[in-house]
């Protein structure tokens, strides 16, 4: 199967869903506003592709689903249309991989260079690193880090200044809290946590904050 129809409307509905979650088909239905049957054909397609799989719920609870799917692994689905380079492919993502893709999928792409070069410069950090948000502002970028010892992590590599090739630069100031702070300021909603969807974050291993947007936020 061509890799593009993979991704047509309704079997990317699917995989956003079980980006967030395991879902069984019928509830996947619910969420499409579709029949199951038709979902099941998409699944199957999907399945046939490696990009989902299922699993059997063994002593299931009475009306618990019997089969859930999730995502098989961490796909990204890459099309570059420019000149003497014109490519598709379906890569596997690496933990590298995934903190520059979100960095790429933030809108500013002013900030692409300068939080990539961030990026390395913490590496030895980032075993002890829970998230890295990032928060826009002006010629400096803001950027809260989230783990166990954050206050000594700031106190060690804030601030950071990058450099471009042109000499133009910024300065990354950092700010660290645990992940009991994070949880308070979101439940007070205190900016810039009042919308946990609206968070930039570009480091999440543990998905401690898709795990807050789940539980709702701070409603």
């Amino acid at each position: 199967m061509e890799i593009t129809t993979l991704f047509a409307e309704q079997k990317w509905n699917i995989i956003k869903s079980l980006s967030k979650d395991k879902f069984s088909p019928l509830q996947l239905a619910e969420r499409s506003d579709t029949t199951i049957a038709n979902i099941s054909q998409q699944l199957r397609l999907l399945e046939a592709a490696e990009l989902v799989k299922k699993e059997k719920i063994k002593n299931r609870e009475r009306g618990k689903p019997r089969t859930l799917f999730s995502l098989s692994n961490d796909y990204v689905f890459l099309v570059s249309a420019m000149k003497n380079f014109a490519k598709k492919r379906l890569l596997v993502l690496s933990d590298y991989h995934k903190v520059i893709l979100r960095i790429l999928f933030l809108e500013n792409t002013d900030l692409h260079y300068y939080l990539a070069k961030f990026y390395w410069k913490i590496e030895e950090y980032l075993d002890s690193i829970k998230a890295i948000i990032v928060l826009p502002d002006g010629n400096e970028i803001k950027v809260v880090i989230v783990a166990d010892k954050a206050k000594e992590i700031e106190r060690k590599i804030s601030p950071v200044e990058i450099k471009k090739p042109n000499k133009e630069s910024k300065s990354i100031k950092i700010r660290g809290i645990t992940q009991d702070e994070l949880v308070k300021l979101v439940k007070q909603g205190k900016h810039p946590f009042s919308s946990v969807e609206d968070l930039q974050v570009i480091y999440d291993p543990e998905g401690i904050i898709s795990d807050l947007e789940k539980q709702g936020g701070n409603s």
